[in-house]
């Protein structure tokens, strides 16, 4: 089994594309934001390019994910074009706490490529429903998985803000694919060659990351490494601690400043410094990562932040693997990227407003 960690917007999208070129009879798409921008079109055309040779695509599409598509960047979405007055009610409350600097226009600008793939014989599209699913994924001829957690969009456009740091892993094996695929139909955690899957399911009530990520802190015997977007979950927070006081060196790395929820992260990392040894690193970019690693051994990935949501709100699918060629590409990265980071000192106090802390405590 290849499995390959893939780091960033370039390496990412490098491959996704590369495997859509490549796809010889089905690519099935799992997304929750797809902006209409650079990378959202040319993940577009090189889909229209398939169906036209003759490749089954599938799109499924969350509507919910298109209010963050509507007031960020260049507010532009692919796929949601019509404008609701439910959507605009969450995008005007998301704008006023986070985004009331981007002047950008809201308005919707139509788009040729999204005409040609919904008429297109060949491609699916199903995009009209808030499922509440944060996963993506991406599923090539049955053979190839490649999930995490980046949405399609630009990422590495320095005027729209800081870049992102974030990862995805591809695991080519049609054994793996079909244990996948059994395991999403099922809601039951399978594993295949030491590679397990972990899903949250909203519609079905099933919620199995959370318990794994406690019990993998539980498990660690000397290290913890986490890069995450975004926190708040108590459980969580208190495992990190718990497990950092019994002396399992634990490390945080997140963003400095995180484009939502930014004072409910800072309050729980100030919880976290002042009650523990942890080491929190903060970075100029915005780490949209959700990626522990266990004893430089286990890695546990996906789309499930640390967060209210992510824990037992919304669908989500995380991966548990190991593998040295993992580990010795993800050490090297790290060792570049802590260069950019900011070691938080014990006696710093953080910077943020403890009443948008409470309000995204009770709304993330």
């Amino acid at each position: 089994m290849e499995k390959e960690l893939l780091i960033n917007e370039t390496e990412a999208f490098s491959e996704i594309l590369q495997q859509i070129r490549e796809a010889k009879e089905s690519i099935y798409i799992c997304m929750y934001i797809w902006r209409d921008d650079n990378i959202g079109n040319l993940v577009a055309e090189e889909l229209i390019k398939a169906a036209d040779r003759g490749v089954k695509v599938e799109i499924l599409k969350d509507k919910a994910g298109s209010v963050f598509e509507r007031v960020e960047q260049q507010k532009q979405s692919f796929f949601h074009k019509q404008r609701e007055v439910k959507c605009c009610i969450k995008e005007w409350f998301i704008s006023f706490l986070y985004y009331r600097d981007n002047k950008v226009s809201k308005k919707q600008l139509r788009n040729k490529r999204l005409n040609r793939m919904l008429e297109h014989e060949n491609i699916t599209i199903k995009f009209n429903k808030e499922r509440h699913d944060h996963s993506k994924f991406y599923i090539f001829d049955k053979q190839v998985l490649i999930l995490g957690g980046m949405n399609i969009g630009d990422k590495t456009v320095a005027a729209l803000g800081a870049q992102y740091g974030d990862y995805m892993i591809k695991l080519a094996d049609q054994g793996l694919v079909t244990c996948f695929l059994e395991s999403l139909a099922k809601g039951q955690p399978l594993a295949y060659q030491g590679v397990s899957f972990y899903f949250n399911m909203r519609d079905k009530k099933i919620y199995q990351i959370k318990p794994k990520v406690l019990e993998l802190l539980d498990q660690a015997r000397y290290r913890v490494d986490i890069e995450m977007a975004y926190f708040g979950d108590r459980d969580i927070t208190n495992k990190i601690i718990e497990i950092s006081r019994k002396g399992v060196n634990v490390t945080i790395l997140t963003s400095k400043d995180a484009n939502v929820q930014q004072a409910l992260n800072q309050q729980v990392l100030e919880k976290i410094i002042k009650e523990s040894n942890v080491k929190v690193y903060l970075s100029d970019r915005m780490v949209h990562s959700k990626f522990m690693c266990i004893d430089r051994r286990k890695f546990f990935l996906g789309s499930a932040n640390f967060h209210k949501l992510g824990m037992s709100k919304l669908s989500e699918i995380n991966v548990l693997v190991e593998g040295d060629c993992v580990c010795k590409k993800w050490e090297a990265w790290r060792k570049e990227h802590l260069k950019e980071c900011k070691l938080v000192s014990q006696d710093c106090n953080l910077d943020y407003n403890r009443l948008i802390a409470l309000t995204e405590r009770v709304f993330c």
